[in-house]
């Protein structure tokens, strides 16, 4: 697979990722709004790569967006702790399993799109 084919299928994971985690939590009634907005970030970052405009800047982009993202996720975790009373006190399992993904898809496709060479 080429670069650009594993860019535009690690983009497309993640957006899956953060639809996915938006309708999870909309089907169980428990949309937090901090955690809604992380989602956003990302999907405004994809769009914004996507588009190709971003040039030199890709890097600075990327990283603050995966940034703000982890950190929105982190004061959530810290508001609400690290169990969810909704569901029995269990870990917020599925929460950090999302949050893993999407940061590790996020980091790869920030450096394979770093490593790629000039078109």
């Amino acid at each position: 697979m080429d670069k650009s084919t594993t860019l535009k299928a690690l983009g497309i994971a993640i957006a899956v990722i953060q639809i996915l985690d938006i309708i999870l939590h909309a089907a169980t009634d428990q949309l937090e709004v901090i955690r809604v907005v992380a989602n956003m970030i990302l999907l405004l970052w994809l769009a914004v790569a996507a588009s190709g405009r971003v040039g030199a800047i890709f890097l600075s982009i990327a990283i603050g967006s995966i940034g703000l993202y982890l950190l929105l996720n982190l004061v959530f975790l810290a508001r609400e702790g690290l169990t969810n009373a909704g569901q029995g006190g269990g870990l917020r399992v599925t929460l950090f399993a999302l949050v893993f993904l999407t940061v590790t898809l996020s980091t790869a496709l920030t450096f394979i799109y770093n490593k790629r060479s000039p078109a």
